[in-house]
């Protein structure tokens, strides 16, 4: 498992250096002042830069991604988004 940054620009890239035969694939992408909020008042974390928040949270926005690999509603604890995320998987 990874969790972390990997744009969809970037997965192709990502998927042959992880040498995996099969990957799953979410984008949880909350509303921008949503993003922007956290950046804001995240305390102990290195990254505060809003433009460049603003900037990545538009190319996820924008990316050529089917739906279906997109969460928009990120405000779950995160135990129910992982339930939320084995649902879909098992759903196909």
């Amino acid at each position: 498992m990874y969790d972390g940054i990997v744009g969809p620009w970037f997965l192709q890239t990502f998927v042959r250096a992880a040498g995996s035969a099969e990957l799953h694939y979410v984008i949880l992408l909350p509303a921008l002042e949503a993003c922007l909020d956290r950046v804001r008042t995240r305390v102990d974390h290195g990254f505060s830069d809003l433009a460049v928040t603003r900037d990545m949270h538009q190319q996820f926005a924008n990316a050529d991604i089917d739906t279906r690999h997109v969460i928009t509603e990120s405000d779950d604890p995160p135990a129910e988004m992982a339930e939320r995320i084995a649902g879909r998987l098992s759903r196909g």
